[in-house]
This record gives structure tokens, sequence and C-alpha cells, in this order.
């Protein structure tokens, strides 16, 4: 029998993103820079920090983001994201625990069309030969640095960066929120994985890391389209989701 996640949905909704619509106008964000590291992770922690909507992978692991945008509706941003992969059904999803964006203007807009639940801080992306470096920072303290090291070229055909699942308030209810950006891939690296800095409590305090998995750096134009699923929280994903029919 999978899995089941064991957050209590009521007390993490409490302190949830009000989602304002679910038909956002979308965003082309073309020449992103992307470098993700994939390790794993403490199990009991990570089983109840999702819904039992979800389910967690075996053996738990969790993806560790820095983007930059160089370009979007609000203007260039970076933004960091650490989430927890468990699956919709029997699709694999990143379900978001926390996120920090260099930009109050995308911090409001991420949140109010797909539920992005952020903080505003220092982040950062460095490209070196050896190495892809994220940094993010908060209140003067690095509470992240992610490195794909010894990054080799691949074809984008071979990177896979899951499709994100918010859990959101909208119209009084709870909800979840699939966000599946698409990427045209300029370039693509596997490396290995590293974290230099990670502290756990700046990121909720769910996600305790052990092993590194594997690590990917790339160049891609990608989007923030519109949502096209949202789910139950309470409920098995293959029962609770429901499709949303376009504006």
């Amino acid at each position: 029998m999978p899995v089941s996640g064991r957050l209590d949905v009521g007390g993490a909704l409490d302190g949830a993103v009000e989602l304002e619509t679910l038909d956002p106008e979308p965003w082309e964000l073309p020449g992103a820079r992307i470098v993700q590291a994939s390790l794993e992770i403490v199990e009991a922690a990570a089983e109840a920090a999702i819904p039992p909507a979800l389910h967690p992978s075996i053996p738990p692991y969790a993806t560790f983001t820095v983007v930059e945008f160089p370009e979007s509706p609000v203007g260039p941003f970076h933004l960091a994201q650490v989430r927890i992969v468990a699956r919709a059904g029997i699709r694999p999803r990143g379900f978001l625990v926390g996120a920090v964006v260099d930009s109050e203007p995308a911090a409001t807009a991420l949140a109010a069309g797909w539920g992005f639940g952020t903080s505003v801080g220092e982040v950062g992306l460095t490209v070196r030969h050896d190495r892809w470096i994220g940094r993010v920072a908060r209140h003067g303290q690095t509470v992240l640095e992610v490195v794909c090291r010894d990054p080799q070229v691949i074809n984008g055909a071979d990177v896979d960066l899951l499709d994100s699942l918010h859990l959101v308030r909208y119209e009084g209810d709870g909800l979840i929120v699939q966000v599946d950006p698409e990427y045209t891939y300029r370039e693509a690296h596997r490396g290995g994985a590293e974290l230099g800095v990670f502290v756990p409590d700046a990121w909720g305090g769910a996600v305790r890391p052990t092993s590194p998995n594997v690590a990917v750096a790339v160049v891609a134009d990608t989007d923030l389209p519109k949502p096209r699923f949202v789910m139950d929280p309470n409920r098995p994903a293959v029962e609770g989701t429901r499709r949303l029919e376009p504006a």
C-alpha cells in the first residue's frame, strides 16, 4: 500500500497563501538559468509535511532549486525553492515547503496567480567552469547553498524538472494548485549534488537532508501557464483532482 502524507491540512492553511485567481495571465520567462540538486531526506518529517492527497517517494527525497529569471512581466528576479517529491496518483510532483524571492513585485504576483508562498531575501546564482552555485540569504544569514559540481553536457530530453504543487486558500477552501511550466532547453548539464549550506528551520523545518543524489544545471526558455489542475488536499489525488476549464 502506498504511504500517504500526514500533514494537518487545517493547521497548515492558517499560514497558506490566499490565491486570488485560477485564471492568471500567463508569463513567458525566456533565458532562465536553473541549478537544482536532489537529496534524500529523513522519512518521518517528510511524511508529516505533505497533505494526505499525496504519496511521498520511496525513498523520500527533496529538490533544492535556485532560478535566475532575466526577463519577466515584473522585471528580473531570482527564485529559490525547496520541494518534497511526492506522487499525485502515479505522477511525481514537487510539493513546495519553502521559497525565497529577491523581488517584492515578483513575490506578490507569484502568490496571487500561482500560490507561491515566498519570503523576500537575497538570492543569487553563480556559474563557474566547474560548478553552478545557488545561494540564499535571509536577515544576513546564508540559509541555502546548492551546488551542481563538475557539470557535464547532456541532452535536454534527459532533464526532468518536476511540476509543482502548492497548498493554498481560495474562496474559503483549501486547495492544492498544480503549476506545470514547459521548458525549451538551450543548455543542459548533469553533475554531482552538494548542499554547502542548508538551514532546515529557515525552510519550515520539515526537510532534513541525508544522502545526495544528482544535480542539474540548465538554461531554458520557460513559462508560468494558467493552472490546469487543482485537488482536494485531504482526498487521494486520483479521487480529488479537478481539471480547470479554459477561460
